[in-house]
Formats: structure tokens, sequence, C-alpha cells
């Protein structure tokens, strides 16, 4: 009788334990999985208003004026910023003149240069920048040639030649830093390549000075400028929030 008591016992405690576990299939089937992608963040339309314009000049243009004989040249440059995208031009004026015992050339002229640039800062409310960009550049002047020639027929004798309105084109790949030094302030430097040199109408000699290139037998070089910049400020820069 005990034994039998036992058994009943035994089978009522198996029931009770194992008779209410659920199905593991079932189990997986009401548990609903919710995934959250997290949302692409959009820049809002209010961030591509301009919030002001630096104006500066080229302090390395200052120092050649200063320290050197042969060129001046002064050039000024301002830019405006849309969100993370800044519009930018310059333009200068440039005067070259060199002598020698066999020819004296003179120029003078003015150039321009226009283009975008990408900045690659983020989260800076101070306009610190690190832009990478392209130029599209211009250049008007006009040039003249003295030379002394020594003829075994006429002698030593002088000839003069003139290019009056000459014209040069080229492209520029340009990567700068801007740091804000006190406030407003800016200092930084623009590297540029300036490829794909043209030059239109210089019909009576050819041309040895590209005022904002340089010495025209090259077609392709690379210069440096070094900026001071004040920026004039008319509306407070929103910053994206980083994303977590």
């Amino acid at each position: 009788m005990r034994l039998i008591l036992s058994c009943l016992f035994f089978s009522l405690i198996s029931i009770s334990l194992f008779g209410q576990v659920p199905d593991s299939s079932e189990e997986i089937d009401s548990v609903e999985q919710n995934v959250k992608r997290p949302e692409s963040s959009k820049v809002p339309k209010s961030f591509f208003i301009p919030t002001g314009i630096r104006l500066g000049t080229d302090l390395v243009a200052l120092g050649v004026n200063a320290f050197g004989n042969n060129r001046m040249r002064y050039e000024f440059q301002a830019d405006i910023d849309f969100h993370r995208i800044y519009l930018i031009g310059s333009y200068g004026i440039n005067t070259y003149q060199i002598s020698t015992d066999e020819f004296d050339y003179k120029n003078n002229g003015s150039y321009y240069r226009v283009g975008l640039e990408a900045d690659f800062l983020k989260f800076d409310p101070d306009h610190n920048t690190l832009t990478f960009g392209l130029r599209y550049a211009r250049a008007n002047f006009s040039e003249s040639l003295n030379t002394t020639l020594n003829s075994p027929v006429y002698g030593p004798y002088e000839e003069s030649l003139n290019n009056d309105a000459v014209s040069a084109r080229w492209f520029e790949m340009t990567t700068g830093l801007r740091v804000m030094v006190l406030k407003n302030l800016y200092m930084g430097y623009t590297f540029r390549i300036q490829l794909n040199r043209k030059i239109f109408d210089a019909t009576e000699f050819r041309t040895y000075d590209i005022p904002g290139f340089g010495r025209a037998e090259f077609k392709n070089r690379w210069t440096f400028n070094y900026y001071l910049t004040y920026r004039i400020p008319w509306k407070e820069k929103q910053v994206m929030e980083r994303s977590r």
C-alpha cells in the first residue's frame, strides 16, 4: 500500500513540475523582435544660410614687397560659408621688373581666383577650417621687352617689343587651414597646385611672367600663401550634434 501511495505522489509532482513548461517553438513565436535602425541625420536647410564673411590679405606677398627687389604684389581674399561649403575668391595686383645687361623686362597687371572649398572639420563653432577645393584663375596684363643686340653688320642696336593686352587662365587644386588666434581673427595657409596654364594674345614675344601664376615657362606649378583674415559675423553658427 505504501509503495502504491509513493508512486502516486511522485506522479503528481512530475505532472505539476513538467506539465507547465511551454514548448520552445511556441515561446520563440510569442516573442516580438523590434529592431530600431538609427535614423540618418539630415542637415537642416537653415544650416546653409551664410553666417559671416572673412576678409584678408596674403602675408607672403607683403613679405616679397618688403624684402624683394623685382616684384610688388598685393592680394586680397574673401570667403563666405554655406554650412561646410565655402565660396571663396581673391583679387591681386602685380608689377614685375627685371633688368640685365642684355634686356629690360616689365610686367603690369591683375588677376583673380574664384572657386569652392569643402571644410573637413566638423562640429566647430569657431569656424576653424581644414579645406580642399578647386578654383578657376585668370590674369590680365601688359608687358614690354627692351633688348640690346649686337649685329655683325649693323653693330649694336636696341629693339622694343610690347604685348599690350595679354590674358592667361589656369585651374587650381587647393588645400588650406584657418585657425582663430583672437576673436574673429584668423591665420592660416593655402597650398595650391596650378594646372593647365594657357596664354592668349602674346603677339610680339613669348610671355615671361604671369601675375598670380609666376614664370610662364611652366605649364603646371605649385605655390604657397599665408593669409591673415578677419571675420565679420552676422549670424550664430548652428552646430550638428554628434551621433552617439
